[in-house]
């Protein structure tokens, strides 16, 4: 019977229990469920069942109960893939194998957050609290005194023998005393509802910036229900350790604050990328920084400005070549120095590693006691070093009820977790076996059931499993919470934090193994306002780092050496296909150096004048061919330049770009599929890469701020057009393409002025008006003399140009707009082809000579000593 709109709004709740519990999969017996109430599993949970409501709210009124579990699948249905398109808009990944480029997949969020009690989250934030204060405390002594390692309560070899801890820092105090500036914490939940601290991650934890994102999508999709139920917001959690660090550092609120990434290789790059951007803050690698007389130093277009804070993702041992690890290309030599001075602060502190070892945790009670003087507010769950010699004894017999974990971090990064209860006997024997070798080597830890949370899998996908598959799965997950510094001696917990959800079916929860992730929310006894509070960020000038300039530089060079060799391709294919046109030898033979100059084809691939039909499969097989042998880099070649160019700098482009990069790229391998590609297939393929072109430049110029990173961009762009085209109307005068019409219309497509040219010109054909508009014309944006004043406009912008220094008087002077033009005019006119190539031909040396000098300027500094600012 259809209910009322007054029924329908009384009974919301009450509809909540029928409609979705019915949908949803129960957690396994002896695992917690957090959907439904503790007491009566026949209900949902009181925080679930006003969720749940609050999105049945929503829904028509006036229809049936069946209906209603109906609209309410196809709007979970709808949000989900709502939800999808925000995380692809946004450009969330999680890099698998480290491969940024080739094995980038979509970040994996569910649906629905995983909902914390307030009673819960008191729990958790005081023990959190704690531990933080604790292990602090920990650090200060194996630095110091070492009265733990004295008194027994922390074996030494478990600490000496460990590689995360550093005997270079002993000895040194950091400002305020914090080694720990960010900790995380993965809880876990028992069968009777406990939290349980499970790991501890001290060196370079993440998920903060995957946090703030899960919140900013799942919010939104559930924004009813958020208010409802009170969450806490994110945001003045973040404001305050910004305030934090700034504190820690000897110049206050004139700190300047950087975060250290590995690079686009990392696996968790967008975070990188989304939390220095949500800080306000320079995202740098090692190589942006350098340290001079034990300060560190940043290098930036404007020369080396000073560090104080680094935020670091980077791993310990990666940290500083000089005294870690020699080979490490990401760290940056004398960066320990740099921090032993006293000159900069780093969060975290190096050394902090050796205490996310599992072995660890088991040592954590009796230390609280003997330092904090109270017993852990939040318990460990049980952990074991077997490298104790009556742990090891009172564990083997017992291995099949625990969980082996490695005690080094060399070991974590290649070990598995080993689930006693999964392995055979023979697997248990093995495992005894390496144990008794190398006990030091192995944790052990109690056997926890993980709790389970709701996810939604679609209602497709659980029509798919032939109706026994339900909507609602339930999915084991840990949630990671968040102690950031609030102030020396003082810590905040994170309202919220990361869920991480384990694959259907598994009870291992890991993001390498295809597990995904949840917001969590938790829940405040009083209302939260419903704007997020606002960051009050110390304003500082926004710097471009040499890094981002280079790479924004060949960003704009690729882009044009894109749309360069799609145009020249597209020429030469339809004009050896046209059969109205009349190519002469000359023309054929300008169209093969073309096509050789600018990578087409292979130096040895043969002319067309010789083998028209040999020459033509040469340049349509090599423009998908991503190996660049011979000479030949082609169209493939360049869209990988491209793009990685452009994920570089992905921190300082709109999503829209990001995305727009990548299409190309897809799209035209897509296209040029097959084994003979043929030519119009080809043809289709670089049509709609040159429209994709088009829309690169348009987003270059419309949606990027002109800014120093803008200017170089634009002077790469600038640099390849002018070195490009000058070489292409060179060589056309020198092979004398000019003489006969198609190759001097060829010639006009080639700079895509064929338009202008005629609008000007009608039909009247010589080399006078071509030099006019080719070389000369200052409004012509295809015009050698263009080039070189946009050229110039941009470089007498950049910071300390020394464009105007002796230095480089004969550059300036060798640019097109200083050639004389009536000169030029006069040799068009008596048609003295050698000398119009060779003055044309040198501006692409010139074009040369501005980008080795961009790059000692501001990419590698190679004067940089005189070039230290703000000190």
């Amino acid at each position: 019977m259809p209910m009322s709109l007054f029924d329908h709004v009384l009974a919301s709740e009450d509809l909540a229990d029928s409609l979705v519990l019915p949908l949803a999969q129960p957690a396994p017996p002896g695992n917690f469920d957090n959907l439904r109430d503790r007491l009566n599993p026949d209900q949902l949970a009181p925080h679930w069942n006003t969720f749940f409501a609050k999105a049945i709210d929503s829904l028509p009124e006036n229809v049936g109960i069946a209906d209603t579990a109906h609209m309410l699948t196809a709007k979970f249905d709808e949000l989900q893939q709502t939800m999808g398109r925000n995380v692809e808009d946004n450009g969330v990944t999680y890099n698998l194998y480290s491969d940024a480029v080739s094995q980038s997949r979509p970040w994996a969020v569910d649906l629905f957050p995983m909902i914390v009690t307030q009673a819960d989250w008191h729990s958790i934030r005081a023990g959190i609290t704690q531990r933080a204060e604790l292990l602090n405390c920990i650090l200060q002594d194996v630095y110091g005194e070492q009265q733990l390692v004295r008194d027994g309560l922390l074996p030494s070899a478990l600490v000496h023998g460990h590689a995360g801890y550093f005997r270079a820092a002993h000895g040194i105090k950091p400002a305020g005393g914090t080694y720990l500036h960010v900790a995380a914490f993965d809880l876990a939940q028992g069968a009777d509802g406990q939290w349980w601290v499970v790991s501890q991650r001290t060196q370079a934890p993440s998920g903060l910036g995957y946090a703030l994102e899960n919140r900013l999508i799942v919010s939104k999709l559930f924004q009813e229900a958020f208010n409802a139920l009170h969450i806490e917001r994110l945001s003045e959690a973040y404001a305050a350790f910004v305030r934090s660090l700034r504190v820690h550092s000897q110049h206050g609120e004139n700190a300047r604050i950087v975060l250290l990434t590995p690079g686009p290789y990392s696996e968790t790059y967008f975070e990188h990328i989304y939390l220095a951007r949500y800080l306000g803050i320079s995202l740098v690698e090692g190589g942006d920084l350098v340290v001079r007389d034990e300060r560190v130093w940043l290098k930036t277009i404007k020369g080396l400005e000073p560090v104080h804070v680094v935020i670091r993702r980077l791993d310990d041992d990666y940290l500083d070549p000089l005294e870690l690890r020699a080979d490490s290309a990401l760290g940056i030599p004398g960066m320990l120095q740099a921090w032993r001075s006293g000159n900069v602060v780093m969060a975290n502190a190096p050394g902090t590693g050796f205490l996310e070892s599992a072995a660890v945790m088991g040592f954590l009670p009796a230390i609280s006691t003997h330092l904090l003087r109270e017993p852990l507010r939040l318990p460990s769950i049980a952990s074991w070093w077997l490298g104790e010699r009556t742990a090891k004894d009172a564990m083997l017999p017992q291995l099949a009820q625990h969980v082996l974990k490695p005690t080094f971090n060399d070991q974590a990064r290649r070990f598995v977790p080993a689930m006693g209860q999964r392995l055979k006997p023979a697997e248990l024997a093995q495992w005894k076996e390496r144990i008794n070798k190398r006990p030091a080597d192995y944790a052990a830890q109690a056997w926890l059931p993980l709790a389970h949370m709701p996810t939604w899998r679609s209602s497709a996908a659980a029509q798919a499993g032939g109706g026994h598959c339900a909507p609602i799965g339930s999915q084991a997950m840990m949630i990671r919470v968040y102690a950031l510094s609030n102030g020396p001696g003082r810590w905040r917990v994170v309202p919220g934090g990361l869920t991480r959800i384990a694959p259907p079916g598994k009870e291992v929860v890991s993001m390498y193994r295809g597990g995904s992730s949840a917001d969590l929310w938790v829940m405040s006894d009083r209302e939260v306002a419903e704007l997020p509070v606002k960051m009050a960020y110390h304003r500082t000038e926004h710097v471009v780092t040499s890094r981002a300039a280079e790479s924004l530089f060949w960003f704009g060079r690729y882009t044009e050496r894109l749309d360069n060799s799609v145009r020249f391709a597209r020429v030469i294919l339809e004009a050896l296909n046209n059969a109205e046109l009349d190519l002469s030898g000359a023309t054929l033979d300008w169209l093969h150096q073309l096509a050789c100059d600018n990578g087409l084809v292979s130096p040895a691939a043969p002319t067309p004048k010789n083998a028209r039909v040999l020459f033509e499969r040469a340049l349509v097989g090599a423009l998908p061919d991503r190996r660049a042998e011979h000479g030949a880099w082609s169209v493939a070649t360049v869209l990988d330049g491209l793009q990685y160019s452009a994920f570089s700098v992905r921190e300082r482009l709109a999503s829209e770009q990001w995305t727009l990069v990548n299409q190309a790229q897809q799209d035209f391998y897509a296209a040029m599929q097959g084994n003979q590609i043929k030519t119009h297939q080809a043809l289709q393929a670089l049509e709609h890469l040159a429209s994709q072109s088009m829309a690169m430049t348009g987003a270059q110029l419309d949606r990027m701020t002109r800014d120093d990173g803008w200017r170089m961009l634009s002077l790469g762009r600038q640099v390849e057009r002018m070195g490009t085209l000058a070489c292409v109307l060179a060589s056309a005068l020198q092979r004398g393409a000019m003489d006969d019409d198609a190759g001097f219309a060829l010639l006009l497509e080639c700079f895509d002025s064929t338009i202008t040219y005629r609008s000007r010109y009608q039909q009247h054909r010589d080399v006078y008006a071509l030099v006019q508009l080719l070389v000369l014309e200052p409004e012509n944006p295809r015009s050698l003399v263009w080039m070189s004043e946009t050229l110039m406009g941009r470089l007498k912008r950049l910071p300390s140009s020394p464009w105007a220094n002796v230095e480089t008087e004969d550059i300036v002077r060798s640019l097109p707009e200083y050639w004389p033009a009536d000169e030029l005019l006069q040799w068009a006119e008596q048609g003295n082809v050698e000398a119009l190539a060779a003055t044309i031909g040198s501006a692409a040396q010139t074009a040369q000579a501005i980008s080795d000098r961009l790059t000692q300027q501001y990419f590698v500094h190679a004067h940089a000593d005189s070039q230290a600012v703000g000190s």
